[in-house]
Protein backbone atom coordinates (compact mmCIF):
# COMPACT_ATOMS: atom_id res chain seq x y z
CA UNK A 1 0.00 0.00 0.00
CA UNK A 2 1.22 3.60 -0.73
CA UNK A 3 1.43 5.97 1.71
CA UNK A 4 1.06 9.47 0.60
CA UNK A 5 2.39 12.68 2.52
CA UNK A 6 0.47 15.38 4.38
CA UNK A 7 1.41 17.47 1.04
CA UNK A 8 0.25 14.64 -1.47
CA UNK A 9 -3.05 14.19 0.32
CA UNK A 10 -3.10 17.84 0.76
CA UNK A 11 -2.65 18.03 -3.05
CA UNK A 12 -5.34 15.06 -3.98
CA UNK A 13 -8.06 16.65 -1.71
CA UNK A 14 -7.72 20.23 -3.80
CA UNK A 15 -7.87 18.02 -6.99
CA UNK A 16 -11.26 16.35 -5.79
CA UNK A 17 -12.80 19.83 -3.99
CA UNK A 18 -11.69 20.94 -7.90
CA UNK A 19 -13.90 17.75 -9.59
CA UNK A 20 -16.71 18.14 -6.89
CA UNK A 21 -17.01 22.06 -7.65
CA UNK A 22 -17.42 21.07 -11.85
CA UNK A 23 -20.26 17.76 -11.40
CA UNK A 24 -23.26 20.25 -11.67
CA UNK A 25 -22.13 21.54 -15.16
CA UNK A 26 -21.02 18.55 -15.79
CA UNK A 27 -24.38 17.02 -14.74
CA UNK A 28 -25.88 20.12 -16.49
CA UNK A 29 -24.73 19.21 -19.82
CA UNK A 30 -25.92 15.20 -19.81
CA UNK A 31 -29.36 16.73 -18.42
CA UNK A 32 -29.34 18.64 -21.53
CA UNK A 33 -28.61 15.71 -23.68
CA UNK A 34 -31.13 13.66 -22.08
CA UNK A 35 -33.62 16.94 -22.92
CA UNK A 36 -32.66 16.65 -26.26
CA UNK A 37 -33.77 12.88 -26.69
CA UNK A 38 -36.82 13.06 -24.95
CA UNK A 39 -37.52 16.64 -27.35
CA UNK A 40 -37.57 13.65 -29.82
CA UNK A 41 -34.57 13.83 -31.44
CA UNK A 42 -33.42 10.65 -31.20
CA UNK A 43 -30.99 10.69 -33.71
CA UNK A 44 -27.53 8.85 -33.24
CA UNK A 45 -25.56 11.95 -33.26
CA UNK A 46 -27.71 12.70 -30.28
CA UNK A 47 -27.15 9.43 -28.57
CA UNK A 48 -23.51 9.86 -29.02
CA UNK A 49 -22.77 13.00 -27.52
CA UNK A 50 -25.16 11.92 -24.61
CA UNK A 51 -22.53 8.43 -24.59
CA UNK A 52 -19.74 10.68 -24.70
CA UNK A 53 -20.46 12.59 -21.80
CA UNK A 54 -21.61 10.08 -19.93
CA UNK A 55 -18.48 7.69 -20.86
CA UNK A 56 -16.32 10.96 -19.39
CA UNK A 57 -18.19 11.30 -16.50
CA UNK A 58 -18.31 7.43 -15.42
CA UNK A 59 -14.24 7.37 -15.52
CA UNK A 60 -13.43 11.14 -13.93
CA UNK A 61 -15.81 10.38 -11.04
CA UNK A 62 -14.07 7.03 -10.09
CA UNK A 63 -11.25 8.38 -10.13
CA UNK A 64 -11.95 11.32 -8.04
CA UNK A 65 -13.28 8.89 -5.16
CA UNK A 66 -16.90 9.74 -6.40
CA UNK A 67 -18.17 5.67 -6.50
CA UNK A 68 -21.70 6.49 -6.17
CA UNK A 69 -21.97 8.88 -9.44
CA UNK A 70 -19.49 6.53 -11.24
CA UNK A 71 -21.90 3.79 -10.39
CA UNK A 72 -24.81 5.46 -11.69
CA UNK A 73 -23.28 6.89 -14.71
CA UNK A 74 -21.80 3.54 -15.30
CA UNK A 75 -25.61 2.19 -16.14
CA UNK A 76 -26.32 5.00 -17.96
CA UNK A 77 -23.47 4.85 -20.22
CA UNK A 78 -24.56 1.00 -20.57
CA UNK A 79 -28.08 2.19 -21.76
CA UNK A 80 -26.31 4.63 -24.53
CA UNK A 81 -24.33 2.37 -25.25
CA UNK A 82 -27.04 -0.57 -25.96
CA UNK A 83 -29.00 2.29 -27.79
CA UNK A 84 -26.02 3.17 -29.85
CA UNK A 85 -25.65 -0.22 -31.18
CA UNK A 86 -29.00 -0.89 -31.91
CA UNK A 87 -30.14 -3.46 -29.41
CA UNK A 88 -32.30 -1.01 -27.05
CA UNK A 89 -35.71 -1.22 -28.87
CA UNK A 90 -37.43 2.50 -28.63
CA UNK A 91 -39.68 1.10 -25.77
CA UNK A 92 -36.80 1.04 -23.59
CA UNK A 93 -36.34 4.79 -24.29
CA UNK A 94 -38.67 5.39 -20.98
CA UNK A 95 -35.73 3.80 -19.29
CA UNK A 96 -33.34 7.06 -19.59
CA UNK A 97 -35.24 9.36 -17.34
CA UNK A 98 -35.13 7.09 -14.13
CA UNK A 99 -31.27 6.49 -15.19
CA UNK A 100 -31.09 10.67 -14.64
CA UNK A 101 -32.78 10.64 -11.86
CA UNK A 102 -30.18 8.15 -10.67
CA UNK A 103 -27.27 9.76 -11.50
CA UNK A 104 -29.09 13.38 -9.73
CA UNK A 105 -29.53 11.05 -6.80
CA UNK A 106 -26.26 9.83 -6.67
CA UNK A 107 -25.09 13.62 -7.27
CA UNK A 108 -27.18 14.38 -4.11
CA UNK A 109 -25.88 11.61 -1.54
CA UNK A 110 -22.16 12.90 -2.55
CA UNK A 111 -23.11 15.95 -1.35
CA UNK A 112 -24.72 15.42 1.40
CA UNK A 113 -21.86 12.73 2.68
CA UNK A 114 -18.99 15.68 1.83
CA UNK A 115 -18.45 14.34 -1.81
CA UNK A 116 -15.36 11.40 -2.58
CA UNK A 117 -15.07 7.66 -1.53
CA UNK A 118 -18.59 7.46 -0.65
CA UNK A 119 -19.45 3.74 -0.63
CA UNK A 120 -20.79 2.07 -4.22
CA UNK A 121 -23.84 0.69 -4.29
CA UNK A 122 -23.86 -3.06 -4.62
CA UNK A 123 -27.79 -3.33 -6.43
CA UNK A 124 -27.58 -4.44 -10.15
CA UNK A 125 -23.97 -3.67 -10.97
CA UNK A 126 -22.86 -5.01 -14.04
CA UNK A 127 -19.34 -4.33 -15.79
CA UNK A 128 -19.70 -1.33 -18.88
CA UNK A 129 -18.47 -2.32 -22.21
CA UNK A 130 -16.64 0.49 -23.56
CA UNK A 131 -17.49 1.21 -27.46
CA UNK A 132 -15.51 -0.38 -29.80
CA UNK A 133 -14.42 -3.32 -26.90
CA UNK A 134 -15.04 -6.52 -26.52
CA UNK A 135 -17.28 -7.45 -23.61
CA UNK A 136 -15.26 -8.29 -20.52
Amino acid sequence: MVRLTEAQRAQLDALRQAYRAELPDKLGLIGSAVETLHAGGWEKAHLQALYDLIHKLTGSAAIYGFAGISHAAGQMETWALEALDGGLPESRRVELAPLMSALLAAYGASETLGGGSEAMPAVGSRRVRRRGSASR
